[in-house]
């Protein structure tokens, strides 16, 4: 999807996928008679949910929908009805329960942000006021601006897990430079580096924005559970691919799950969390790949670890950290 779309019509796209992760799950009356009026409220909506559905379509992950009946080998009296019909069904149902917009209260809760922070070396979990929670990661911080009709949340620095309260009327965005991640009822970790974003989904569906550098026209796509995509700063937005998310989530286990990851990566990541420095300076130990289970709490153990399976000379400089060396012959 590459189009450019008004504020209005982006939460319009918000609320219907809104809509769509709800049908996946377990969607009673009122929630189709809610949507009826919804759909019925503002011809912009119905735009944004064929836009929605269409890319859902793309996905190959419609037929997980309500909204359109397979059809059996043999064809039964009455045809089952299309998504155009469903719709179609929907508005007239809105229009019998037009008195109902009347009726339905508005609760709103107080403006203002919020900011939440983490140290270097600290992981914390907050509870939002909608009961969402969030874990931050070390040296991290989170603005929350949440009103009675939007959750905005802001990641200026640093990694985070959002846990989300399900809530279809106030779509759950979170901002990460120029990209911004949508959901409602899910669960999915973001991780904000100089240089991309890294979004990873554990549970639901999330839709992703990234605005090109200099334009207006934002780019989506939608990741589901147990896929992840990493987001440049130039606007360029990757394709999902499938994982396994307990890799990319360890690390509120006080873990790094580290699959051939050379000895330099694997300090780099250490140095977010300690003060313990591991230090390299030939390139052929830097150069060293290592796979397993760290300890984020506790780099001593990974420095002993290191030093017995590679065979290294570990040579403490005094300031907590260490120099790792290749071993003499």
């Amino acid at each position: 999807m590459n189009q450019t779309f008004t504020e209005e019509f982006e939460q319009h796209c918000d609320a219907a996928l809104a809509w769509i992760a709800r049908f996946r799950g377990e969607a009673n009356d009122q929630d189709h008679r809610d949507f009826a009026l919804w759909l019925a409220a503002d011809a912009g909506h119905r735009q944004a949910m064929d836009l929605m559905l269409e890319l859902w379509d793309d996905l190959g992950s419609v037929r997980h929908l309500p909204l359109e009946a397979d059809q059996p080998a043999t064809a039964p009296a009455r045809a089952q009805p299309t998504r155009r019909q469903w719709l179609t069904g929907a508005v007239a149902l809105a229009a019998g329960l037009a008195m109902a917009f009347v009726l339905l209260p508005l609760n709103r809760e107080p403006g203002g942000t919020e900011s939440l922070r983490t140290a270097h070396g600290e992981r914390a979990t907050f509870t939002l006021s909608d009961a969402s929670q969030v874990t931050l990661n070390t040296d991290s911080r989170l603005d929350v601006a949440f009103t009675g009709d939007t959750r905005a949340l802001t990641l200026v620095k640093g990694e985070a897990f959002f846990n989300v309260a399900h809530d279809p009327e106030r779509p759950f965005a979170v901002s990460a430079g120029d990209t911004t991640v949508t959901a409602v009822g899910t669960a999915f970790n973001v991780y904000r580096r100089p240089e991309s974003t890294a979004i990873t989904v554990s549970e639901g569906v999330v839709r992703i924005s990234n605005l090109a550098a200099g334009g207006t026209a934002p780019r989506s796509v939608l990741l589901e559970a147990d896929e992840h995509l990493e987001t440049g700063r130039n606007g360029a937005l990757g394709t999902g691919r499938s994982v396994d998310t307990a890799r990319y989530l360890a690390w509120q286990r006080g873990e790094i799950i580290a699959e051939a990851l050379t000895l330099a990566e694997l300090a780099d990541e250490m140095a977010r969390y300690s003060d313990t420095r591991l230090l390299i300076s030939e390139r052929e130990v830097a150069e060293l790949t290592v796979s397993g289970v760290f300890s984020l709490d506790h780099p001593d153990t990974v420095v002993q670890a290191l030093e017995r399976s590679l065979g290294l000379r570990v040579v403490p400089l005094g300031n907590g950290s260490v120099q790792l060396l290749k071993s003499p012959q």
